[in-house]
């Protein structure tokens, strides 16, 4: 889920920079400090967006920067336990797939695309369902349940865990197929 955060705190603008206007030098500096950083309280920091600056600094004795209080929001990504998302499978793996659903890639293990054996399909690079002959490969669009996160602060990557194995999950053709034929039953009684 992306969200927006409005956060107050100090920048630092070395002496290179003055003359140049302030607010655009504080959220080009940042930038380069937060963006791509995992805080385990709002997820990724995908962008900072705008900066409200002081314009009088301090100076510290024996750096030749100034410091300014700063106002500013960013926009976060942190994925929620249960979420329903959609995204694109980006890679396929005998183990499963991986499932591109903004700023991360969650896998979702073989076991969990379906209620039938997957297995991989080496020269196409698709998984091919054993008793359906369903196939999915990259490029799909899949909707599925986050099941497990963990978002280090460190610089391990975050591991996100997914499962399409519910009603109304899955690969989005297998969804509507679902639902017309839910909708045939229906029309029938």
């Amino acid at each position: 889920m992306y969200k927006l955060h409005k956060v107050k705190g100090m920048v630092r603008i070395p002496p290179k920079y003055f003359g140049q206007p302030l607010e655009e030098v504080a959220i080009r500096i940042l930038r380069e400090q937060y963006e791509g950083l995992i805080h385990p309280e709002v997820g990724l920091i995908v962008a900072v967006l705008d900066a409200k600056v002081s314009p009088e600094g301090v100076i510290i004795h024996g750096d030749g920067a100034t410091y300014h209080e700063v106002e500013f929001t960013i926009l976060t990504f942190q994925p929620i336990l249960h979420e329903i998302v959609e995204g694109e499978v980006v890679d396929t793996k005998e183990f499963g797939i991986f499932v591109n659903i903004g700023p991360f890639d969650a896998l979702v293990h073989r076991s969990q695309i379906a209620d039938e054996p997957f297995r991989l399909e080496p020269t196409r690079g698709a998984l091919i369902g054993q008793q359906t002959k369903r196939i999915i490969e990259r490029g799909d669009i899949v909707r599925g349940r986050i099941t497990n996160i963990s978002l280090p602060s460190a610089a391990r990557s975050p591991r996100i865990g997914m499962t399409l194995r519910q009603p109304f999950l899955g690969k989005i053709e297998w969804i509507k197929k679902e639902i017309e034929s839910l909708r045939k039953s229906t029309e029938k009684k």
